[in-house]
């Protein structure tokens, strides 16, 4: 079983609890300062962040400058650029390379 900590509310605290939903989503509050909403999985934004490294990686920008501008750490950063390096080019590449596409029929 994996144990995720979820920090909360204007406090930054642990102690959330569920309060209620609205059109389906469940929504929370911290039971320290009394703050409520919904809490936002990190996956979407994370998967942003990567794609604009990825981006600024085709463009040839140094490392350490993608980290002043994405927030993500330089370790990430070199691993992405490994990762695109090592035969796996990023998506924004492969568009890139194969231009334009007719979906017509015929030659």
């Amino acid at each position: 079983m994996i144990v995720t900590t979820q920090l909360y509310g204007r406090c930054a605290s642990e102690q959330v609890r569920k309060n209620g939903s609205s059109n389906g989503r469940a929504k929370y509050q911290c039971t320290a300062c009394g703050y409520q909403g919904y809490l936002r999985p990190a996956g979407p934004e994370r998967a942003a962040r990567y794609a604009q490294v990825e981006k600024l990686l085709v463009e040839r920008n140094s490392q350490r400058s993608i980290v002043r501008a994405t927030g993500v750490s330089r370790m990430t950063v070199a691993k992405l650029a490994k990762k695109s390096a090592s035969g796996q080019p990023p998506a924004a590449a492969l568009a890139a390379e194969k231009g334009p596409t007719s979906h017509l029929g015929g030659a």
